[in-house]
């Protein structure tokens, strides 16, 4: 059994063996029943694998049928410790099925099925066991990640259109109110200066008469300035 296990493990590694891998998955709980389906292109005669890969680790395979057109019962090779109570194969026409009977948590993995000597088969179907705690702390935490993302994606959304134009329209606002201020100061300034140099004098002539009974009169005016600001 195990000299089989390895001669597929080779024709696999070779190209013999080639995948068509997929994205499809599979969620399920332990103690239920799960079905993955493979297609092949096999007509006449050949060999059918299925394999199951862990966490990016070697394939291993886990059971053989040979496959015949009339599609009669040929009992399948089990390898690797996997048995027919577990797993259960079935081949048609154009697919293979896998059945796993009361799934667990180690049977989480990547399968995927194989023909000896054909270049083109079945898809690869991604198996999560997980149980119904582990997913709803899954789900909330996702929620939680989710929700904290569209909290900061909004936030800086919100912060960048109306916030940051608002501090924008206060600065400008507390500059043009400076420069007004300096303005104003500036022309005060000018104002008083000019008041300081414009000084106005006023002019008050006082005459000195003399008597009538002098012959001839002599004026001698006197100007006297003062400050009328």
């Amino acid at each position: 059994m195990l000299r089989i296990s390895a001669a597929a493990l080779i024709l696999f590694g070779t190209g013999f063996l080639q995948v068509m891998f997929s994205i499809a998955s599979i969620l399920a709980r332990p103690g239920q029943n799960v079905t993955m389906w493979c297609p092949h292109n096999i007509h006449v005669t050949g060999n059918l694998f299925w394999f199951k890969q862990t966490d990016g680790a070697v394939p291993v395979a886990i059971v053989h049928m040979s496959y015949t057109e009339s599609l009669r019962e040929v009992e399948p090779n089990y390898f690797n410790n996997f048995t027919k109570d577990h797993m259960v194969m079935d081949q048609f026409s154009k697919n293979t099925s896998l059945t796993i009977k009361q799934v667990k948590m180690s049977d989480s993995g990547f399968y995927f099925c194989g023909a000896k000597g054909y270049h083109k088969f079945g898809n690869g179907t991604r198996l999560q066991v997980k149980d119904h705690e582990q997913s709803s702390v899954s789900i909330e935490d996702c929620s939680r990640g989710i929700y904290f993302k569209l909290t900061l994606l909004f936030g800086g959304i919100i912060f960048f259109t109306c916030i940051v134009p608002l501090i924008l329209a206060i600065i400008r606002e507390h500059r043009r109110q400076k420069h007004k201020k300096a303005v104003a100061e500036c022309q005060a300034q000018q104002h008083n200066d000019k008041e300081n140099d414009s000084v106005e004098y006023a002019a008050v002539y006082f005459s000195n008469k003399r008597p009538k009974t002098a012959r001839r009169h002599t004026k001698d005016p006197t100007a006297v300035y003062t400050n009328t600001t």
